[in-house]
């Protein structure tokens, strides 16, 4: 009996015997990248192929003249990219960049030919995962006459109203929203007009739904397109959403009237938070796991409250909520720095 190879990179090279795993880690290179910084641009020469240890990528392509441009691809943890390139001989078909903090592995182009020769598995892996993407490219082709597609400006709709538009007509497909610069703010993915995954910012799941209904409508673009399965990366378990639509939304109304009416300064997240208390004792099962959360975070040296935020996996309406709970019960404080006066 054949086993299937896994298309995890990272779970292949387990998989291999010890000489091979350490034949291909010693000509792979570590590298970091900060969030919205370029791997390599289009067009340029391929020399290397990479692949994602940790964090978020996108790849975009740019028109002639440069002052147009399209994200095509969101990648995450077990993938890799730069191969076709490689292997075709050919110029980088789009731009990479990071959207998040990120770790990659380089493998050189003449070190990875050398490999392919050596073990046999690496080429299979190769060869299996074009195969994977011809398919899916031909596929798509194949049903594009038959897919419904949406698009428009934030500015005109905002995500509350495009969320009732497409579940109200009952489509399976993917929603991405860009901002003005055409970078992926957040995915959505809809099977028969339920929202199934959810990724905003930071955040994925049912919280990620929330926080793109409580931003305000802003430059950008948004897109929907009829797919069968998600094609952005979603984090497994975390962002799968089990609420049911109406209800879905019919909180999100009630959660952004709450957001609007809290003071501007609390939803700017300004200022700093920190311990009043030995211990949490908390009475609110609707904020409990928030409130538990942030006070892990926090100690009693005031920290910034935008980078608390920015750790946990609450949109800014639950996390806010709990804050202020906690300032009411005297448990925590946010103390606000003054603004030196002009």
């Amino acid at each position: 009996m054949t086993h299937a190879l896994p298309s995890d990179f990272f779970i292949l090279l387990k998989s291999l015997n010890e000489t091979s795993r350490k034949e291909i880690e010693s000509v792979c290179t570590k590298v970091s990248l900060e969030p919205g910084k370029l791997v390599y641009e289009q067009g340029t020469a391929a020399d290397s192929i990479y692949f994602i240890m940790s964090g978020l990528l996108e790849a975009v392509t740019f028109s002639a003249d440069g002052k147009q441009s399209r994200v095509v691809a969101v990648m995450a943890k077990g993938e890799f990219f730069g191969d076709l390139a490689i292997f075709t001989d050919q110029p980088r078909l789009a731009a990479v960049r990071t959207c998040e903090t990120t770790e990659l592995l380089r493998l050189d182009k003449e070190p990875l030919l050398r490999l392919l020769k050596k073990i046999p598995e690496l080429g299979l892996f190769f060869s299996l995962s074009l195969a994977k993407r011809l398919y899916h490219t031909s596929t798509e082709a194949h049903h594009k006459v038959y897919a419904i597609d949406l698009s428009g400006n934030l500015q005109r709709f905002d995500l509350l109203t495009i969320v009732q538009a497409i579940t109200g007509m009952g489509h399976t497909g993917e929603l991405n929203l860009n901002n003005s610069a055409n970078q992926l703010l957040g995915s959505f993915f809809f099977r028969k007009g339920k929202v199934e995954r959810a990724r905003f910012g930071h955040l994925t799941g049912l919280e990620a739904i929330w926080q793109g209904f409580i931003e305000s409508a802003s430059e950008g673009t948004f897109s929907f397109k009829s797919v069968s399965e998600p094609t952005a990366a979603f984090p497994e378990g975390d962002s799968k959403i089990d609420l049911e639509s109406t209800s879905l939304l019919l909180e999100g109304v009630g959660k952004r009237d709450t957001y609007q009416g809290m003071p501007e300064t609390l939803r700017m997240m300004e200022g700093r938070l920190a311990r009043m208390t030995e211990s949490l004792d908390w009475k609110t099962d609707e904020t409990r796991a928030a409130a538990t959360d942030i006070w892990k975070i926090i100690t009693t040296e005031p920290k910034p409250i935008i980078d608390v935020w920015r750790k946990l996996n609450y949109s800014a309406i639950s996390f806010l909520e709990a804050v202020m709970e906690m300032g009411m019960t005297e448990q925590a404080e946010l103390f606000i720095d003054e603004k030196p006066e002009d």
